[in-house]
């Protein structure tokens, strides 16, 4: 019983951590990537990151051309 125990908590501890790498990937890749076309022809690519509360933020200057 204690190793099935003691199996159970590591697996557990095991998932914690997997979940904890996780987590920047899945809220980087929540936020949309934006393409401005500027007048000039350049084109620039902004893409947004979490900010921990669920919003996005992004580059001002990359969306000034």
């Amino acid at each position: 019983m204690k190793t099935l125990k003691a199996r159970f908590i590591a697996l557990c501890g095991l998932m914690v951590l997997l979940a904890a790498t996780l987590v920047p990937v899945v809220a980087e890749a929540s936020c949309p990537t934006f393409i401005v076309d500027c007048a000039n022809g350049d084109t620039h690519i902004c893409r947004g990151t979490a900010d921990g509360s669920g919003h996005c933020t992004y580059n001002e200057s990359c969306f000034n051309c």
